[in-house]
C-alpha cells in the first residue's frame, strides 16, 4: 500500500499564530498507512502533499518514568509533555524501552495517535496541551491473532486507561475504557462514568466502535467525521432527503452517496467507504430509512463510515461540522453496571499511581 500517514493536524495558519505545542501528527513510515493515524486519507486525488511540523521554542521537562508490567500483560508509563505533543511520545526513553520490550517499533506513534483520539474531546490541543503536563497510560499490546478476528478491528496496541494533567487548566482527565451491559464495544468513559465522546443525536450510525477523525483535525483537511465501525454496520438516514448522485470517484471514495437533506436552511450529506447502497440517484429517503451498510471502499484503510455535511453542494461547500450541527449527548453508566465499573476504575487506577 502506498500513500502518506494521516496527521491529526491542525490549520498551518492556526499553529503559525497561536506558536503552540503542535498536535498530534502521524509521519510517514515506510510509506505505509496506520489505522493509528485515522482511517482514510483524503477524498480527492491530489490531497497528499508533505507537511512541515511548527516548531516550538521551548525546553522540555526531563523524562520521567512510572513505568509498570502487571502480570495481566498491561504496561503503564508517566511522562511529561515535552515541547512538542508528538515527540512527547517519539522522544521518550521510557517509550524507547517499552517498544523494545514490546517488539513494536511504532509504539510512540501509534500511543500519540490513540491518546489524542480521547483529548480532543476535552481538551483544546491547540491551547490547553504544555510542557509539564503529564500523560499516564495502561495498555496492551494485541496479538495478531485479535486482530485478524475481534470484531472491533484492534490496532496493534490497545489503550485501557490513562490520565492527563493539565497545568493550564489546573485539572486532571481520566479515561477507562469499559464495556456496560447491551453494548457491542467497548468506549471510554470519565470517572464520573460519562463517555468521553460525544455521540451525536439522529446518528446514522445506532452503534460504533470510536470516532476517529474529527474535522479539519489534519492536513490535508478532513472535511467530515470518521466513524471506526465493522464492514456491513447499517448506515440510516439521519434526516429525510433525496439522494442527489451515487459512486463518483470511486478509487478514492469507494462506493459513495450525496443527497441533499430536507433541512431548513437546505443541508448536504456525503457518505463515503460504503460496502452497500440501497439508494439510488434521485430517489427520496426518511428519516430512519436503512440506505446503506458500512464498509473499507476506496482509499480507506480500515472500515469505517465518513460522514459529512454542508452548505452547499459540490466543490463550493461551505463545510458543517456534524458535532455542531446534531444534537449531542453523552452515554453514561447505568446503575447496574456501576459496581463492575468501579471495580475496574480502582483497578487501573493502581496502575497509574
Amino acid at each position: 500500500m502506498t500513500g502518506a500517514f494521516i496527521r491529526l493536524m491542525f490549520v498551518q495558519k492556526e499553529l503559525t499564530e497561536l506558536k503552540s505545542i503542535p498536535p498530534v501528527q502521524c509521519p510517514v513510515v515506510e510509506n505505509k498507512p496506520s489505522a493509528a493515524c485515522g482511517v482514510d486519507l483524503a477524498e480527492t486525488p491530489d490531497a497528499l502533499p508533505g507537511e512541515k511540523t511548527a516548531e516550538v521554542n521551548s525546553q522540555a521537562p526531563n523524562d520521567m518514568t512510572g513505568k509498570v508490567e502487571t502480570k495481566g500483560g498491561y504496561f503503564s508509563f508517566s511522562v511529561p509533555v515535552t515541547a512538542s505533543f508528538y515527540n512527547t511520545f517519539e522522544d521518550s526513553k521510557v517509550i524507547s524501552e517499552l517498544a523494545v520490550k514490546t517488539g513494536n517499533k511504532r509504539l510512540g506513534e501509534l500511543l500519540s495517535a490513540h491518546v489524542s483520539r480521547n483529548l480532543v474531546f476535552l481538551l483544546d490541543m491547540r491551547k490547553d496541551v504544555y510542557p509539564g503536563d503529564k500523560i499516564s497510560v495502561v495498555f496492551k499490546t494485541v496479538t495478531d491473532e485479535e486482530r485478524r478476528t475481534r470484531p472491533d478491528n484492534p490496532d496493534e496496541i490497545e489503550i485501557i486507561a490513562m490520565k492527563y494533567k493539565s497545568v493550564r487548566l489546573a485539572k486532571d482527565f481520566s479515561f477507562y475504557s469499559f464495556k456496560p451491559t447491551g453494548r457491542t464495544f467497548s468506549a471510554f468513559y470519565d470517572a464520573s462514568g460519562q463517555s468521553v465522546e460525544k455521540h451525536l443525536k439522529n446518528s446514522p450510525l445506532k452503534e460504533y466502535i470510536q470516532i476517529t477523525s474529527l474535522l479539519k483535525d489534519r492536513s490535508p483537511k478532513h472535511d467530515g467525521i470518521d466513524f471506526k465501525t465493522p464492514v456491513g454496520t447499517p448506515v440510516y438516514a439521519p434526516y429525510s432527503g433525496k439522494v442527489i448522485r451515487t459512486n463518483w470517484k470511486t478509487r478514492f471514495n469507494g462506493t459513495s452517496m450525496s443527497a441533499e437533506l430536507n433541512t431548513n436552511p437546505r443541508t448536504y450529506m456525503v457518505m463515503l467507504h460504503l460496502d452497500k447502497l440501497y439508494v439510488k440517484d434521485g430517489q427520496s429517503f426518511k428519516a430512519g430509512d436503512h440506505i446503506a451498510d458500512s464498509g473499507n471502499s476506496g482509499r480507506s484503510y480500515a472500515p469505517h463510515l465518513h460522514y459529512q455535511l454542508q452548505k452547499e453542494p459540490g466543490k463550493t461547500r461551505a463545510i458543517i461540522d456534524p458535532l455542531k450541527y446534531h444534537e449531542t449527548f453523552r452515554l453514561e453508566i447505568k446503575d447496574s453496571d456501576k459496581p463492575a465499573f468501579e471495580a475496574r476504575k480502582k483497578e487501573l487506577d493502581s496502575l497509574m499511581k
